[in-house]
Protein backbone atom coordinates (compact mmCIF):
# COMPACT_ATOMS: atom_id res chain seq x y z
CA UNK A 1 0.00 0.00 0.00
CA UNK A 2 1.22 3.48 -0.82
CA UNK A 3 2.39 5.09 2.44
CA UNK A 4 0.60 8.38 1.72
CA UNK A 5 -2.70 6.54 1.16
CA UNK A 6 -2.10 4.53 4.34
CA UNK A 7 -1.54 7.72 6.39
CA UNK A 8 -4.62 9.43 4.98
CA UNK A 9 -6.78 6.32 5.47
CA UNK A 10 -5.54 6.00 9.05
CA UNK A 11 -6.44 9.64 9.78
CA UNK A 12 -9.97 9.19 8.44
CA UNK A 13 -10.39 5.96 10.41
CA UNK A 14 -9.16 7.45 13.69
CA UNK A 15 -11.33 10.55 13.23
CA UNK A 16 -14.32 8.29 12.53
CA UNK A 17 -13.65 6.20 15.63
CA UNK A 18 -13.10 9.28 17.79
CA UNK A 19 -16.56 10.48 16.83
CA UNK A 20 -18.54 7.23 16.79
CA UNK A 21 -16.66 4.62 18.84
CA UNK A 22 -19.43 4.44 21.49
CA UNK A 23 -22.05 3.77 18.82
CA UNK A 24 -20.20 0.97 17.00
CA UNK A 25 -20.88 -2.64 17.91
CA UNK A 26 -19.08 -5.85 17.02
CA UNK A 27 -21.96 -6.57 14.61
CA UNK A 28 -21.23 -3.29 12.82
CA UNK A 29 -17.58 -4.32 12.48
CA UNK A 30 -18.69 -7.63 10.92
CA UNK A 31 -20.76 -5.61 8.45
CA UNK A 32 -17.75 -3.45 7.66
CA UNK A 33 -15.70 -6.64 7.09
CA UNK A 34 -18.33 -7.82 4.61
CA UNK A 35 -18.23 -4.46 2.86
CA UNK A 36 -14.43 -4.61 2.63
CA UNK A 37 -14.67 -8.08 1.05
CA UNK A 38 -17.25 -6.74 -1.40
CA UNK A 39 -15.00 -3.81 -2.33
CA UNK A 40 -12.02 -6.13 -2.81
CA UNK A 41 -14.04 -8.30 -5.17
CA UNK A 42 -15.58 -5.29 -7.00
CA UNK A 43 -12.66 -2.93 -7.63
CA UNK A 44 -14.56 -1.41 -10.56
CA UNK A 45 -17.06 0.18 -8.16
CA UNK A 46 -14.45 2.55 -6.69
CA UNK A 47 -13.09 3.23 -10.18
CA UNK A 48 -16.64 4.07 -11.27
CA UNK A 49 -17.07 6.42 -8.31
CA UNK A 50 -13.84 8.23 -9.25
CA UNK A 51 -14.96 9.17 -12.76
CA UNK A 52 -14.92 12.99 -12.76
CA UNK A 53 -17.57 13.35 -15.49
CA UNK A 54 -20.17 11.51 -13.39
CA UNK A 55 -22.37 13.79 -11.35
CA UNK A 56 -22.12 13.71 -7.59
CA UNK A 57 -25.83 12.84 -7.33
CA UNK A 58 -25.28 9.63 -9.34
CA UNK A 59 -22.35 8.71 -7.13
CA UNK A 60 -24.44 9.35 -4.01
CA UNK A 61 -27.20 7.10 -5.37
CA UNK A 62 -24.67 4.31 -5.87
CA UNK A 63 -23.37 4.74 -2.31
CA UNK A 64 -26.94 4.75 -0.97
CA UNK A 65 -27.64 1.47 -2.80
CA UNK A 66 -24.49 -0.08 -1.35
CA UNK A 67 -25.43 1.19 2.11
CA UNK A 68 -28.92 -0.31 1.80
CA UNK A 69 -27.57 -3.61 0.51
CA UNK A 70 -25.24 -3.96 3.49
CA UNK A 71 -27.63 -2.32 5.95
CA UNK A 72 -24.91 0.12 7.01
CA UNK A 73 -25.36 2.23 10.12
CA UNK A 74 -25.76 5.99 9.69
CA UNK A 75 -22.26 7.14 10.77
CA UNK A 76 -20.67 4.85 8.17
CA UNK A 77 -22.89 6.31 5.45
CA UNK A 78 -21.77 9.78 6.52
CA UNK A 79 -18.13 8.75 6.28
CA UNK A 80 -18.65 7.42 2.75
CA UNK A 81 -20.22 10.73 1.73
CA UNK A 82 -17.38 12.68 3.35
CA UNK A 83 -14.87 10.66 1.32
CA UNK A 84 -16.94 11.35 -1.79
CA UNK A 85 -17.07 15.10 -1.08
CA UNK A 86 -13.33 15.20 -0.35
CA UNK A 87 -12.72 13.35 -3.65
CA UNK A 88 -11.08 10.43 -1.83
CA UNK A 89 -13.69 7.72 -2.35
CA UNK A 90 -11.00 5.52 -3.95
CA UNK A 91 -9.51 4.92 -0.49
CA UNK A 92 -12.82 3.74 1.03
CA UNK A 93 -11.59 0.13 1.30
CA UNK A 94 -8.36 1.20 3.02
CA UNK A 95 -10.22 3.49 5.44
CA UNK A 96 -12.62 0.67 6.37
CA UNK A 97 -9.69 -1.72 6.93
CA UNK A 98 -8.13 0.85 9.28
CA UNK A 99 -11.44 1.31 11.11
CA UNK A 100 -11.54 -2.45 11.74
CA UNK A 101 -7.93 -2.55 12.94
CA UNK A 102 -8.20 0.41 15.31
CA UNK A 103 -11.62 -0.61 16.60
CA UNK A 104 -10.24 -4.02 17.57
CA UNK A 105 -7.16 -2.39 19.08
CA UNK A 106 -9.29 -0.09 21.26
CA UNK A 107 -11.51 -2.99 22.33
CA UNK A 108 -8.48 -5.26 22.96
CA UNK A 109 -9.75 -7.80 20.45
CA UNK A 110 -7.02 -9.87 18.82
CA UNK A 111 -7.35 -11.29 15.32
CA UNK A 112 -5.96 -14.78 14.78
CA UNK A 113 -5.37 -16.46 11.45
CA UNK A 114 -5.60 -20.21 11.93
CA UNK A 115 -4.24 -22.29 9.07
CA UNK A 116 -4.70 -26.05 8.98
CA UNK A 117 -3.54 -28.74 6.59
CA UNK A 118 -7.12 -29.95 6.10
CA UNK A 119 -10.71 -28.81 6.64
CA UNK A 120 -11.90 -28.82 10.24
CA UNK A 121 -15.35 -29.69 11.49
CA UNK A 122 -17.29 -27.12 13.47
CA UNK A 123 -16.50 -28.86 16.78
CA UNK A 124 -12.78 -29.03 15.90
CA UNK A 125 -12.82 -25.29 15.10
CA UNK A 126 -14.49 -24.65 18.47
CA UNK A 127 -11.76 -26.67 20.21
CA UNK A 128 -9.05 -24.63 18.47
CA UNK A 129 -10.80 -21.36 19.42
CA UNK A 130 -10.98 -22.50 23.06
CA UNK A 131 -7.26 -23.40 22.91
CA UNK A 132 -6.40 -19.92 21.59
CA UNK A 133 -8.62 -18.18 24.16
CA UNK A 134 -6.86 -20.10 26.95
CA UNK A 135 -3.44 -19.02 25.65
CA UNK A 136 -4.37 -15.38 25.09
CA UNK A 137 -6.77 -14.69 27.97
CA UNK A 138 -8.86 -12.15 26.10
CA UNK A 139 -11.39 -11.61 23.37
CA UNK A 140 -10.39 -12.97 19.98
CA UNK A 141 -11.62 -13.13 16.40
CA UNK A 142 -10.54 -16.10 14.31
CA UNK A 143 -10.31 -16.76 10.59
CA UNK A 144 -9.71 -20.30 9.38
CA UNK A 145 -7.76 -21.20 6.23
CA UNK A 146 -6.56 -24.44 4.67
CA UNK A 147 -2.98 -24.89 3.39
CA UNK A 148 -2.03 -28.45 2.44
CA UNK A 149 1.68 -27.50 2.51
CA UNK A 150 1.56 -27.63 6.32
CA UNK A 151 1.49 -31.43 6.11
CA UNK A 152 -0.62 -32.70 8.99
CA UNK A 153 -0.74 -29.79 11.39
CA UNK A 154 -1.87 -26.28 12.08
CA UNK A 155 -0.56 -22.77 12.57
CA UNK A 156 -1.99 -20.01 14.76
CA UNK A 157 -0.82 -16.51 13.97
CA UNK A 158 -1.68 -12.97 15.02
CA UNK A 159 0.05 -9.60 14.81
CA UNK A 160 2.61 -10.55 17.48
CA UNK A 161 2.01 -14.26 18.17
CA UNK A 162 2.94 -17.42 16.27
CA UNK A 163 2.37 -21.05 17.23
CA UNK A 164 2.83 -23.92 14.80
CA UNK A 165 2.80 -27.68 15.02
CA UNK A 166 3.20 -29.45 11.70
CA UNK A 167 5.38 -31.90 9.80
CA UNK A 168 6.38 -29.02 7.53
CA UNK A 169 7.77 -27.06 10.49
CA UNK A 170 9.61 -30.12 11.80
CA UNK A 171 11.19 -30.70 8.38
CA UNK A 172 12.24 -27.04 8.28
CA UNK A 173 13.79 -27.37 11.75
CA UNK A 174 15.72 -30.48 10.65
CA UNK A 175 16.94 -28.65 7.53
CA UNK A 176 18.05 -25.67 9.65
CA UNK A 177 19.84 -27.97 12.08
CA UNK A 178 21.74 -29.71 9.29
CA UNK A 179 22.75 -26.38 7.74
CA UNK A 180 23.99 -25.16 11.13
CA UNK A 181 26.08 -28.30 11.58
CA UNK A 182 27.84 -27.84 8.24
CA UNK A 183 28.23 -24.09 8.73
CA UNK A 184 25.85 -22.91 6.00
CA UNK A 185 23.35 -21.22 8.35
Amino acid sequence: MNIKIYVIAKKYAIAFLNLYFDRISDKDIETICSLVQFLKLNKKLCIFLCIPSLSESVKKKVLIRVAEKFDLFEPLKKMMFVLLIHKRIEILEKVLEQVIIYYRERKCIKLFKITTSHLLSKSQKNDVVIFVEDMVKGKIVTKFFVNSKLICGFRIQSKNFLWERSISKQLGDVKKSIFKQVGLW
